[in-house]
């Protein structure tokens, strides 16, 4: 873990060094960190599984290690799957919102929840959303960003309402390069899929990334 820990940091460190303002911590989508925090991916019995203390600790260790190689003001935040989903395996909602705890108090700037359907509430909780949920446990400083199908102004505005401080886009911003400009208009509507894969060049996707947005159904057709 040692190693894994110190390419983290190291990677940090770079990015700091060439001039970038901060860095995100992949947690979600059944990726490194995010397969240690699953109760069933997870299933080693040394200090690195267990209890959630345990399955957290790469990450928190992580962001330690980070934030000790690059200055105060260089943003840092972590990626979570709030819960189970897709590859997000064994992901539980409630060790989550501890997880988002433990991240604040490491010197997480930022948290990012990656909902895939930003309008949904919770499995565990189908009467409530996840950001305000987010949102109780997290201190104000800390900022709290959403992704999960946001395409147009209106699903931007309704995901600030329930209590994101920020919007992140995928989709909508590869089939929309200038998305963050052209929503200044209200009356503006988003390209949406399908688009052919000279679209996809002509918005400056190379070969292998046209390629690999087949992966995402009805997004690419010829």
């Amino acid at each position: 873990m040692t190693r894994v820990i110190g390419q983290f940091r190291d990677a940090a460190a770079r990015c700091s060094e060439a001039g970038f303002a901060g860095i995100e911590l992949h947690g979600a989508h059944g990726f490194l960190f995010g397969q240690f925090l699953s109760r069933t991916i997870n299933t080693r019995t040394d200090p690195w599984g267990g209890s959630l203390e345990g399955r957290a600790r790469l990450l928190r260790e992580t962001m330690h290690a980070v934030r000790a190689v690059v200055p105060d003001s260089f943003v840092v935040g972590v990626r979570l799957s709030p819960e189970d989903h897709g590859n997000a395996v064994g992901v539980d909602l409630d060790e989550s919102l501890q997880v988002a705890r433990w991240l604040a108090s490491d010197g997480a700037d930022f948290i990012h929840l990656s909902l895939w359907d930003a309008m949904q509430n919770t499995v565990k909780r189908p009467g409530r959303h996840p950001l305000p949920l987010f949102r109780e446990v997290l201190p104000r400083d800390v900022a709290l960003v959403a992704a999960g199908g946001i395409w147009t102004r209106n699903d931007a505005e309704t995901v600030l309402a329930k209590g994101a401080d920020a919007v992140a886009i995928g989709r909508a911003a590869i089939a929309n390069p200038d998305w963050a400009s052209k929503v200044a208009d209200r009356a503006w509507l988003p390209r949406r899929p399908p688009l052919s894969t000279s679209e996809l060049r002509e918005r400056g996707l190379g070969e292998r990334f046209a390629g690999y947005m087949r992966n995402w159904a009805g997004f690419v057709v010829d």
